[in-house]
């Protein structure tokens, strides 16, 4: 499940059906579901993969708003969690705000609030995805080289010229050229910097790439 979407969890049907219909009447993709051990059953094994915003119910019957997160924090997951509680219930959305939730909204919820905190929850889960998109094709074709090429492209990074990696690793120059040229055609990169930029956006600093490449 990589693509954005929208997932209310509340055992109320009223509350529930309102939600989606006001996500969907902005534009957002949304699936309901009356419980969190159905709402799990639903992603299975996706858990580490889910994106979007979830809108989650604070108090339910079996496992509650509380113990899904949990689930969910323990099995990998990053899905943002827009919590609706009740006003006797604020105590417990604060140990969840701890926990990693971006906000509570107190039921009744008011529908203009909570399409602005959720637009705020999807742009930066958009931006959230794209990089996980970005950062898994980069490292991609990382493994596609060969061991000599990572051995190049690793003293590169580390700003060591062509001709200073030449007698590091007992090769010509001009073997040393061949390889950067094969091992950027990997890397679809016009040059290492144009690479070593791409990776920064991406969430891979030039010090983390080095240390991937030396194992």
């Amino acid at each position: 499940m990589n693509s954005l979407q929208a997932y209310v969890v509340d055992d109320d049907a009223d509350v529930r059906k309102g939600l989606v219909t006001l996500l969907k009447s902005a534009g957002y993709p949304a699936q309901e579901f009356s419980s969190a051990e159905g709402f799990l059953d639903a992603v299975g094994g996706d858990i580490q993969t889910l994106a979007g915003c979830l809108i989650l119910d604070l108090r339910m019957p079996g496992m509650d708003g509380l113990a899904l997160q949990r689930r969910l924090v323990e099995a990998g997951g990053a899905i943002p969690i827009l919590f609706l509680t009740g006003h006797g219930e604020v105590p417990d959305a604060v140990v969840a705000l701890r926990s990693g939730a971006i906000d509570f909204l107190l039921k009744p919820v008011n529908g203009k609030r909570l399409l602005e905190r959720f637009a705020a929850c999807w742009q930066t889960e958009t931006e959230r995805v794209h990089a996980r998109q970005l950062r898994e094709q980069l490292l991609s074709g990382m493994h596609r080289l060969t061991v000599r090429e990572r051995e190049i492209l690793r003293l590169a990074l580390q700003g060591i010229r062509n001709g200073s990696i030449a007698p590091m690793l007992g090769l010509s120059l001009r073997t040393v050229e061949a390889h950067r040229s094969r091992l950027l055609l990997k890397l679809d990169a016009a040059s290492i910097q144009d690479w070593q930029r791409r990776c920064e956006l991406a969430g891979l600093p030039s010090a983390r790439l080095v240390e991937l490449l030396g194992h």
